[in-house]
């Protein structure tokens, strides 16, 4: 029997766009069929998304967002639209077209990024515009999102928090496998490009043309793990969401007797409070349909033989077989185990590098205790926009880069302010020497 529940979100879910008479709605198998007429020969399909500067308060952010959609929006107007799709708006959104022709689709492709260029002034980029296939846009499959799909768009390199998300999600599971039900495919596709690290599986088409099938497995007590890397977690978190708290090696591991209840709690909002959540890798495996299968065979084998002949020793036989995958399992576990203490020390050493960084900023800009109050004074509108806004699906910053980009547009902004104090200074200095000569 299934059970199910669902996540709240601060936003309503995602709307359609001025389809046109001969639109197809979401989900319909003539979406992968129109793609094999001579006519329909090429990618007709085009995602927009954007996003808004995380060091922009929350208010710009949004009206940004909104006018960008607004002009995006104009643009597909104009051009021979089979239908569109949009998320709701927030600090970021998407947008998904398919047009009647490749030639449509390429000509609206290339105005977008005219457009958005001509706005965008200075790093980083806060667009990205692709061209899709129907089948790669992933509009002929269920809004809906596997264990198997799950595991295999996570990312601890990419998203410090793995599924953080305000996207509204209905868990379900039956049978023993855990799904995410989203409203959309074009929220799932928002999720997916959140989450996902590789250019393969960034929409739901793609994640099931591309996908490694893999599977989470618990650990020799029997719980399903996440780890944090938080030095303190309150008790009260584990007995609201039924699970127990470890202490590990550089944060805590939470320990769940069920795949239900760990995928459920990822999507919650307790979940996206927590700064770092990712899944213990050691307990992910590759799962091979070929090896599963042969296993299979192995053991019906076995029975069949132990059938014809009572004195066939089953329990050796069967002893052997598993002895053979644990020890495959322990060395995949220690392999994979040194490789995780490998990423959490790398990423240690570049928070260090980036607080040094941003302690050397502060100690420069009160070098000259004369000029500290006007110095504070211009510069704390700019670094107090470090506060970092997370309230959408995005991470705090998805990668180095676009943290490099964003401090580098701050910093440069600061340095020019304190030029320009600097040689008010020297002005008001050298007048007063005229003053006393």
């Amino acid at each position: 029997m299934a059970s199910s529940i669902e996540t709240k979100a601060d936003y309503s879910t995602s709307s359609p766009l001025i389809p046109d008479k001969s639109s197809v709605p979401p989900g319909s198998s003539v979406l992968v069929l129109a793609t094999n007429s001579k006519k329909c020969q090429g990618r007709t399909c085009v995602s927009v998304n954007l996003k808004s500067s995380r060091l922009a308060f929350k208010l710009a952010r949004l009206k940004f967002v909104a006018e960008r959609m607004q002009q995006v929006e104009q643009l597909a107007c104009s051009q021979g639209l089979k239908f569109g799709h949009k998320s709701s708006p927030g600090v970021q959104a998407r947008l998904e077209y398919c047009f009647h022709l490749p030639a449509d689709a390429r000509q609206f492709h290339q105005s977008v990024i005219e457009k958005l260029k001509t706005l965008s002034h200075s790093p980083p980029k806060l667009y990205s515009c692709l061209l899709l296939s129907e089948p790669e846009l992933g509009y002929q499959h269920r809004p809906v999102l596997t264990e198997q799909d799950l595991l295999a768009i996570q990312s601890s390199d990419y998203c410090r928090n793995i599924f953080r998300t305000s996207r509204t999600i209905r868990v379900e599971e039956e049978e023993g496998t855990v799904a995410y039900h989203f409203m959309t495919v074009v929220d799932v596709n928002m999720f997916i490009f959140n989450k996902s690290s590789s250019a393969k599986t960034r929409t739901l088409g793609l994640l099931r043309m591309n996908i490694v099938p893999k599977k989470l497995v618990a650990d020799e007590e029997g719980y399903f793990r996440l780890f944090t890397r938080e030095p303190k977690i309150s008790p009260k978190l584990g007995k609201r969401h039924n699970f127990k708290i470890k202490p590990e090696f550089g944060g805590h591991l939470f320990l769940f007797s069920t795949k239900f209840g760990l995928f459920k709690f990822l999507v919650s909002e307790d979940a996206a409070e927590i700064d770092h959540l990712q899944f213990d890798e050691t307990k992910i495996e590759n799962y091979d349909v070929d090896t599963e299968q042969a296993r299979e065979k192995i053991d019906y084998s076995i029975k069949q033989e132990t059938y014809k002949d009572p004195f066939v020793k089953e329990k050796t036989l069967n002893m052997k077989l598993e002895d053979f995958f644990n020890l495959v399992r322990v060395v995949t576990a220690e392999n994979e185990e040194k490789g995780r203490v490998i990423k959490e020390m790398k990423k240690t050493i570049l928070e260090l590098e980036m607080k040094n960084k941003l302690m050397e900023l502060t100690i420069k800009q009160k070098v000259n205790t004369n000029r500290a109050e006007l110095c504070m004074d211009t510069t704390t509108d700019i670094l107090g926009k470090l506060v970092l806004d997370t309230t959408e699906d995005e991470e705090p910053f998805a990668t180095m880069s676009e943290f490099h980009d964003e401090v580098t547009t701050s910093v440069t902004s600061t340095a020019k302010n304190y030029n320009q104090i600097t040689t008010q200074w020297m002005m008001v200095d050298h007048l007063h020497l005229q003053e006393l000569n």
